[in-house]
């Protein structure tokens, strides 16, 4: 049996395919990190991480401490995958 992911890769891999999804269109501002990390059950440094990763990815913009919004112009998805090409 594989291991569970760690509960950040999990808010990563949500959000990843709610935005390729269209739950949070490109330009749209994300909850607030404590309403994510209500939603997902986990802390707010857990988001704090995730929020990371998605910037990282070129998923989302921002400054910590501030919105967080979609980018613009998304990476490409890969095929199969919830995780964007580099992240």
């Amino acid at each position: 049996m594989p291991a569970k992911p760690p509960a950040y890769q999990r808010v990563v891999d949500d959000i990843t395919a709610g935005i390729y999804a269209g739950r949070w269109p490109p330009g749209g501002a994300l909850p607030t990190k404590v309403v994510l990390a209500e939603t997902y059950g986990t802390s707010t440094s857990t988001v704090e991480r995730a929020m990371l990763l998605l910037h990282a990815a070129g998923l989302v913009v921002g400054e910590q401490g501030k919105a967080v919004y979609v980018a613009d112009r998304l990476p490409r998805r890969p095929a199969g995958g919830t995780r964007p090409t580099g992240g």
